[in-house]
């Protein structure tokens, strides 16, 4: 009697093991599952440019941004402060900047840590074939975000960059990334909540982010997407920096 209760328990512990092992996510099937909510790998494959105009609300200002990305090649974002238009550019490997709020009227060449703390905006296609990008994924496990359940996905770029993602168990969208980068030799951490899902010609965007950053303090930044096009024709020559 006693080997045949110590035999059923054993089995029960084994069935456990096993339905735990069956229903149990991966990394690869939570992102798989991210993918298809984000429009799916035939539409991200197909994913080559885009072009985003955007408000943002900061310190009680409303900044319009206008942002232009080529995959893998180029990025430029206008934003205008106060009348004054700042241009962020990277191209390929080297970045340049005009900021006439800091008295630069003429294009400057970006720092190479910034450059490569600035690449991944070049990616279009987020964690969509993210290991022939070169980037490492870890599943941390499952938590509970403002009342939704969510995967904790940590990953690191091959430019130093560590980002957490916290991805819906209901849409499988990304609902929050923590980013860890280093500028100017100091460590930047940003928060990104986005909402607001919606899809453009069968690609699916957050079009209201809350970002907060450590570089400034208690500023929380709301971003909101007027609108964006998918795929548009772009004059590589915009990337470039301006000869003086």
């Amino acid at each position: 009697m006693l080997r045949s209760t110590f035999s059923k328990s054993l089995i029960a512990i084994l069935m456990l093991g096993a339905t735990h092992i069956t229903f149990a996510q991966t990394v690869d099937e939570v992102i798989d599952k991210h993918i298809k909510a984000m429009g799916g790998a035939d539409k991200l494959a197909k994913l080559q440019s885009v072009k985003i105009a955007a408000e943002m609300e900061v310190m009680n200002m409303k900044v319009p941004i206008s942002t232009i990305i080529v995959q893998d090649k180029g990025f430029r974002s206008e934003t205008t402060v106060q009348g004054m238009t700042v241009v962020q550019a990277i191209n390929g490997n080297t970045g340049w900047t005009i900021n006439p709020m800091a008295g630069q009227t003429t294009a400057t060449a970006l720092p190479e840590e910034s450059v490569k703390a600035m690449s991944t905006e070049t990616d279009l296609t987020g964690l969509y074939n993210y290991k022939q990008k070169g980037y490492t994924l870890t599943l941390d496990g499952e938590e509970d975000l403002a009342g939704a359940k969510v995967y904790k996905v940590s990953m690191a770029l091959k430019n130093g960059t560590k980002r957490t993602n916290y991805i819906s168990k209901d849409t499988f969208y990304i609902l929050k990334m923590i980013v860890a980068t280093t500028i100017n030799g100091q460590e930047v951490t940003s928060e990104n909540t986005q909402s607001d899902f919606r899809q453009v010609d069968g690609v699916t965007y957050p079009f209201t982010s809350e970002v907060t950053t450590s570089a400034m303090p208690g500023a929380a930044m709301v971003l909101k997407i007027s609108s964006l096009e998918v795929n548009p024709k772009i004059d590589p020559t915009i990337f470039e920096m301006p000869k003086q």
